[in-house]
């Protein structure tokens, strides 16, 4: 696909509840389907022999027995940070040990820790717990986690399975889907990765209750960003959510990560290793990496700096003629709508746009943007101007709250 060439992310939904499917469209792992709780969504990622189950309910973490079945027998080596393990561990690792031989390792919190010093002790561990080709890592945390250990998982001893259990909103609608692991290098985030898809996701909505609001709101605009490639019902749904997310309703949200993980699973499924239509995931991302590497990953979440980047790719689409003015702000307003974002207007501009040079998704020394067109349609842009870059940075620093 030429990288100036529309595309138009129309979504099939994969989701189902409970399993109504004929026997022959089941999951080709999944031999006891009435081994699996019947209130959970299940969205398959269909990948051919690398297939696999994104299942979404409250609870889930309480019944890793039966959700993981087909896992039993395995060593596993459970990835955690020492804050996620106090509220969620004891579960988990109940759970797992029904299962199995379990080992379990706590690694620092936080996107900075997410680099080759963490990458090593986490090589060490599996050492230790005697981890071999036939084991599992199982990550139990947010995007950081899930990256990291995933990424160890694809390395070590040239690839093991693995397991993720997110514990945001922002990697249950994001990063637990797809199969993109990596760590950061200090010049750029994720410089260092690989495609290692999971054997399984399990996302349980009711750990949510113990995050921040601002940590429900940094994957409250990786879910707007789905809505804004592909689902002008998932949209609407946000919009009608309360303005900065203060008492979402729980089936609200469920039923949000549900609809964000479907639209990324058609998308993975259509392109696994990002050579053409999965480049539209990456809407916000350009300029949202480039803020998070500027700050040392300190000032913004991942979600925040991806609804600064969506704001700008609105701004340069608008620019264009690509978007209507309308349509701009129909989309600025709702990134807006979800809740307050760090500044950035003190950020000097030409080390954003060095950063941006460095950034993984530059092809041929060109900077790639996803620009939407509407709410359901991007396109992908390979020659964005640096002119056009310092005017969207101009437009995103107008909006702060």
């Amino acid at each position: 696909m030429k990288s100036n060439d529309a595309i138009e992310a129309t979504i099939t939904p994969t989701m189902t509840v409970g399993d109504d499917r004929p026997p022959s469209k089941r999951p080709v792992y999944q031999k006891d389907q009435e081994c699996y709780p019947r209130a959970m969504r299940q969205i398959p990622v269909e990948l051919g022999a690398r297939r696999y189950i994104v299942s979404v309910g409250p609870g889930l973490l309480g019944r890793l027995p039966e959700v993981l079945s087909p896992l039993r027998g395995r060593t596993a080596v459970l990835v955690a940070s020492r804050r996620v393990f106090d509220l969620h561990g004891k579960a988990v690792e109940k759970g797992l040990r029904a299962l199995g031989r379990l080992h379990v390792t706590l690694v620092p919190d936080g996107e900075r820790f997410k680099g080759r010093k963490t990458l090593e002790g986490l090589y060490e561990a599996f050492l230790a717990a005697r981890l071999g080709r036939d084991g599992l890592v199982v990550a139990l945390g947010g995007g950081v986690v899930g990256d990291l250990a995933g990424y160890a998982a694809a390395t070590y001893m040239r690839g093991v399975d693995w397991v993720g259990l997110p514990t945001t909103l922002l990697s249950m609608v994001d990063s637990s889907v797809g199969g993109k692991v990596g760590i950061n290098h200090p010049a750029a985030k994720n410089l260092i990765g690989a495609f290692h898809q999971p054997r399984a996701v399990v996302a349980d909505p009711a750990v949510l209750a113990t995050l921040p609001l601002r940590e429900l709101r940094a994957g409250a605009y990786e879910v707007l960003k789905c809505a804004v490639l592909g689902d002008r019902d998932l949209f609407a749904t946000l919009l009608e959510a309360p303005a900065g997310l203060g008492g979402w309703a729980a089936g609200g949200v469920e039923s949000a990560i549900a609809s964000a993980c479907a639209i990324k699973a058609d998308i993975v499924e259509r392109d696994e290793r990002e050579g053409g239509l999965r480049r539209v995931l990456n809407l916000g991302h350009t300029l949202g990496h480039t803020l998070e590497s500027v700050t040392r990953y300190r000032r913004f979440t991942h979600g925040e700096a991806v609804g600064w980047g969506m704001v700008g790719a609105a701004a340069i689409a608008r620019e264009r003629a690509l978007l209507s003015r309308r349509t701009f702000e129909i989309i600025a307003d709702a990134v807006d709508r979800i809740g307050p974002r760090p500044r950035l207007s003190d950020l000097p501009t030409p080390e954003l746009i060095d950063a941006l040079g460095r950034d993984k998704k530059v092809k041929g020394g060109r900077v790639v943007f996803v620009l939407p067109t509407t709410v359901g349609r991007v396109v992908v842009r390979d020659d964005v101007t640096r002119p056009e870059i310092r005017r969207a940075l101009r437009t995103m620093a107008a909006r702060e709250g």
